[in-house]
């Protein structure tokens, strides 16, 4: 069931809103119906609470995680 919403924004980001729906050819509606559709999907991936209750567990650590020390990881570990 579709319902209408009325949106208070700037004047600049109606006009810019209206450009995009002609360039992505479809209305600003659609478009902000699409985006709440993605971001809803996104939203209901969340993390489950098993991983959620680690994050942040390694604040306390200092780990490098560059390109650089994750080939020199790979390069020790793989070159005995």
């Amino acid at each position: 069931m579709k319902t209408k919403l009325t949106l208070s924004i700037d004047k600049d980001l109606v006009q810019f809103a209206h450009k995009q729906a002609k360039v992505h050819r479809s209305s600003v509606s659609g478009m902000f119906s699409e985006y709440m559709s993605q971001l809803k999907i996104q939203t209901q991936k969340a993390t489950r609470p098993s991983v959620s209750s680690m994050v942040g567990a390694l604040k306390d650590y200092s780990v490098d995680d560059s390109k650089q020390a994750v080939r020199a990881m790979y390069a020790q570990k793989y070159s005995r």
